[in-house]
């Protein structure tokens, strides 16, 4: 089949099974549950290392990096079948010492679409960071966005192969780019957006229609969140609640039926809460079970599907972490993956950062002895 048809197919077969699941309000919730763990090859036993799951594509293949025994961080795929392949960019540090949950370098990759096609960023033994794309055949490109100050991260890549993300300028300053599949960059700055440290424009994600969404932090350091249309006319917005905190949206996410969802700060002590909703619409907030209600505890959404499902996790008021899914009915699940680290004020545990249109979740969690590992979770 050729890949055009190919996407058309698939596009319209997930937009008229998302617009069934939003009809019924089900969101196909889970009949039952099978939690799988795993280790990519060569992954260290060393503490606070291991395998990290960072997002799954519609065919079940799941993207992530490894740290080995050597302080090498390496990017990985694994596929639905549980087969692995480990990869490096050329010219990434080979042995940064941390894995990529720290920004210390090595392979990091960050999505996968659903042609097997690999976006994420890479860190130099300089210590400067740069983009990539590595299509299923194993052939990887690198990048850097325009007036990048050694500071390019891909966030997200939709089916079409057309990347978003940002960069830093020598002012610290952050940039939003588009990268076509032709390799062409173009920048955006959302006109809300500060200059400085810290400061500008912050893409999340990128959906199939090309719209995009993220954050943008204005000159008092406020985070609000924004869609950018394919066009390029870019909007903001803030989720409930957002403006009682000092820093406001955490991060957006936008799905290909036009459903943001993300984490919005609450209150002085900055508590977290989940939202959703349509795009242009009233935009619901939620907080799932276990929440805590202290500061930084509470609900963080990591991703979300074409059916409205979101996951991530939730920090209970011991400042533990444990991984939900939330159904577009509200109906949420929230769960631990067994031998997961349990220790108060840690903030570490188990948590979700990827789910595909069938509801499988991929994620990450450390053990009681602090090593880390991924997990798929399958409804």
């Amino acid at each position: 089949m050729h890949i055009q048809e190919e996407l058309r197919q698939n596009a319209a077969l997930a937009t008229m099974a998302a617009v069934i699941a939003l009809w019924s309000g089900t969101g196909l919730p889970a009949q039952a549950q099978k939690l799988v763990t795993f280790d990519a090859p060569n992954a260290s036993t060393a503490a606070y290392a291991g395998t990290e799951a960072a997002a799954i594509n519609n065919r079940g293949a799941i993207t992530g990096d490894v740290q080995d025994a050597n302080g090498g961080v390496h990017g990985y795929v694994r596929s639905a079948e549980g087969d692995y392949v480990e990869f490096d960019v050329s010219g990434a540090n080979s042995a940064p010492g941390a894995n990529c949950l720290y920004y210390a370098g090595g392979t990091c990759p960050q999505a996968i679409n659903d042609l097997g096609v690999i976006t994420g960023f890479y860190g130099d033994a300089s210590g400067a960071f740069h983009g990539f794309v590595r299509n299923a055949g194993g052939e990887i490109s690198t990048f850097d966005a325009p007036g990048a100050a050694g500071a390019t991260f891909a966030t997200s890549i939709n089916v079409w192969g057309t990347i978003t993300g940002y960069s830093f300028d020598e002012a610290g300053t952050g940039h939003g780019f588009v990268r076509k599949s032709d390799g062409t960059i173009t920048m955006f700055d959302d006109s809300e957006g500060g200059t400085g440290p810290g400061l500008g424009t912050f893409p999340d994600t990128i959906n199939d229609e090309g719209a995009i969404a993220g954050v943008v932090a204005d000159p008092a350091g406020f985070n609000h969140g924004f869609v950018r249309g394919p066009e390029g006319k870019v909007a903001n917005f803030d989720p409930p609640g957002a403006t009682t905190s000092p820093i406001g949206t955490g991060n957006v996410l936008i799905n290909d039926l036009g459903l943001v969802a993300g984490t919005v700060f609450r209150g002085a002590s900055n508590v977290n809460y989940g939202f959703e909703g349509a795009w242009g619409r009233k935009l619901l907030d939620f907080e799932t079970e276990q929440a805590g209600t202290g500061s930084n505890e509470g609900t963080n959404v990591n991703a979300m599907n074409v059916f409205g499902t979101t996951v991530g996790y939730v920090t209970d008021s011991n400042e533990e972490n444990h991984t939900f899914v939330r159904y577009a009915n509200g109906k949420a699940v929230v769960f631990d993956v067994p031998g997961q680290m349990a220790v108060p004020g840690s903030f570490f545990g188990s948590a979700a950062y990827g789910i595909n249109a069938r509801g499988l979740v991929a994620g990450r969690w450390h053990d009681t002895n602090t090593l880390l590992h991924a997990f798929v979770w399958v409804p």
